[in-house]
């Protein structure tokens, strides 16, 4: 479940530079096209090559300082300056890697982005809701996925996803928390790091 969250996260979190992403709707939808032709010219040859591109145009797109201070809660106050970024860069590492391992899997997505979305804090912030169905892998029941951005100087980002009602951050903030709570931040940062050992070394998470 995990896995599709996150890999659900960040097929769509890139923007195409030929549209004037003005609106969160139009980021999400056009973008979603990109990414998607992207996935289908991978052929088992060329698989490194086409993560590498994908993760060039959608990285930048969210905001993952916010997105881990929001996973790890209370203890980010906590955190000095320094366990801050590492824990960014951990965290960062982990949602990508997780999400390059199950890339393919989506080639023959559908994507329905709904055309209307909910904004908050006078515009600055909103949710854009979309489905995703999945053909090629038996699943024709839509997956509800509900993106949160907010809007910066360099345009829409994203910083929380929700697929049927379950929340990125929430999922692993309560993971977060209890290692927290065992072993305060340094023993957290430990844990990402060897998850993303596990991960290049193509263990899985």
């Amino acid at each position: 479940m995990k896995k599709l969250l996150i890999t659900l996260a960040m097929m769509l979190g890139l923007t195409v530079p030929a549209l004037a992403a003005d609106s969160p709707v139009d980021m999400v939808r056009g973008t979603s096209r990109e990414v998607l032709d992207l996935i289908k010219q991978d052929d088992g040859k060329n698989s490194a090559k086409i993560r590498d591109q994908v993760e060039k145009v959608v990285l930048p797109k969210f905001d993952f300082q916010r997105m881990t201070a929001l996973a790890v809660g209370r203890g980010w106050r906590e955190a000095n300056p320094q366990q801050q970024t590492e824990l960014t860069q951990q965290f960062q590492s982990l949602l990508s890697r997780t999400y390059s391992s199950t890339m393919t899997r989506f080639k023959n997505a559908q994507v329905d982005i709904k055309p209307n979305a909910v904004f908050a804090n006078d515009g600055r912030e909103a949710t854009v809701k979309s489905e995703v169905t999945l053909p090629s892998n038996g699943e024709k029941k839509p997956v509800a996925i509900d993106y949160t951005l907010y809007k910066t100087p360099q345009g829409w980002k994203v910083y929380n996803v929700s697929v049927e009602g379950a929340s990125l951050v929430t999922v692993y903030r309560n993971q977060f928390n209890e290692e927290i709570r065992k072993n305060g931040i340094d023993g957290l940062i430990k844990v990402l790091r060897s998850k993303n050992d596990n991960l290049a070394k193509g263990a899985g998470a």
